[in-house]
């Protein structure tokens, strides 16, 4: 096959892949059309698993460590559908850009990875090459990929989301926090015969805002975010409210926990004089297009692994023998490597064609040349990790 066809295969997988609308917990069309895909290919073996993702599994001529790659399927909703440009699911291919929801994030690096997978010469492989095509992390980080986890236990493993064909080696984790401060109701005729929940929240998010970002020297800094505020009752009909829920979702550094984060918040109430707010982890209830119900807390831990790590190194070595230049970055938003590196200690990396500032936006659209080069990149990953000592 001559490389100008293995391009136009390339983007003809990821185009097929984006035709199939994928919002989270509607995925069933593209894990079939990523099962076909690897099964096409010629993968050992190729399963949809019992929570729903699509796994497929080389093998490698001699035994050797197993190398997960995973690139989540879902996607967010396409909202305002009027303001893109283009059909968000034709997968067009325009001015040396694919275009459509999920190109970026990231079904772009799948298709990247499938196509790698089934280029390797596995003669000279010694371990497996595992790609995950996982469900629903836009609202679960980590989940999906647990059990694939779980059914091919990784030594190694490579999360796809968008570096711009960067190398990473850690990321922030995401928690999300709700915070109930209580008044004491009164006729809005006479609000000063009451106590307004409202005014108490007021004062509990500027003490919450004023708090110093912590920093990391590698993932950055610990953004705390007000997302949403509630009164009750709500409406209101002439009365002053006596509840206000604020929700704060955490970009989580290295190093915090369930309880440092909490004892943050906790201390800007009492500054703020309104110690008897109550502060809590939120709950996550989602039901999976298979009909399973995940249920637990949203506490996402942040990740990082050490410059000097060998399976860092065997990284940027076969990024490098693939022609690439990579330098060394950090995730900002949180991945599945919340649960592969931040949970299960399983030494991760991330690598994958586009940017950061490509996920969720109007008319989203990946570089062909990136796409490219994202397989290039790794297959160089597969081969060096992977190679016969």
């Amino acid at each position: 096959m001559s490389g100008m066809d293995a391009d136009r295969q390339l983007f003809d997988l990821v185009s097929h892949l984006v035709q199939a609308p994928s919002v989270f917990g509607n995925e069933e069309e593209v894990v079939k059309r990523a099962f076909q895909a690897m099964a096409k290919c010629g993968f050992d073996s190729v399963e949809i698993d019992s929570v729903g993702n699509a796994v497929g599994v080389v093998e490698g001529k001699n035994p050797g460590p197993t190398l997960l790659f995973d690139a989540h399927l879902d996607t967010i909703d396409v909202i305002p559908r009027e303001a893109w440009t283009r059909d968000p699911f034709e997968g067009a291919i325009d001015s040396g850009r694919l275009h459509g929801r999920g190109t970026s994030d990231m079904k772009g690096a799948l298709g990247a990875m499938i196509t790698a997978a089934s280029r390797l010469e596995r003669d000279t492989l010694g371990g497996r090459v595992v790609i995950s095509g996982s469900i629903s992390e836009e609202i679960v980080e980590g989940r999906a990929l647990q059990a694939v986890m779980d059914r091919y236990p990784p030594d190694f493993v490579v999360i796809g989301e968008s570096t711009e064909l960067d190398l990473v080696r850690g990321g922030r984790g995401r928690a999300e926090y709700t915070l109930t401060a209580l008044g004491r109701p009164a006729h809005a005729s006479t609000p000063h015969l009451g106590l307004n929940a409202i005014h108490r929240m007021m004062d509990v998010i500027r003490e919450i805002e004023a708090i110093p970002a912590a920093e990391h020297p590698v993932v950055g800094k610990g953004v705390m975010a007000l997302t949403d505020i509630v009164s009750d009752p709500y409406p209101a009909q002439s009365v002053v409210p006596s509840r206000c829920v604020a929700t704060f979702e955490r970009r989580l550094i290295p190093g915090e926990t369930r309880d440092s984060v909490e004892g943050l918040l906790a201390s800007a109430c009492e500054r703020a004089r309104a110690d008897d707010t109550e502060v809590r982890l939120a709950e996550l209830k989602f039901r999976t297009y298979k009909g399973e119900d995940w249920e637990g807390p949203k506490w996402f831990p942040a990740w990082v692994l050490e410059e000097e790590h060998p399976f860092l190194q065997a990284s940027r070595r076969g990024l490098i023998g693939s022609g690439q230049s990579p330098g060394l970055a950090s995730y900002q938003f949180c991945t599945n490597g919340a649960y592969s590196a931040g949970v299960a200690g399983v030494p991760t990396v991330g690598y994958g064609p586009s940017s950061e500032a490509h996920a969720h936006v109007i008319d989203e659209s990946v570089s062909l040349e990136q796409l490219v080069r994202a397989e290039a990149g790794y297959r160089g990953i597969m081969r060096e990790v992977l190679r016969i000592q």
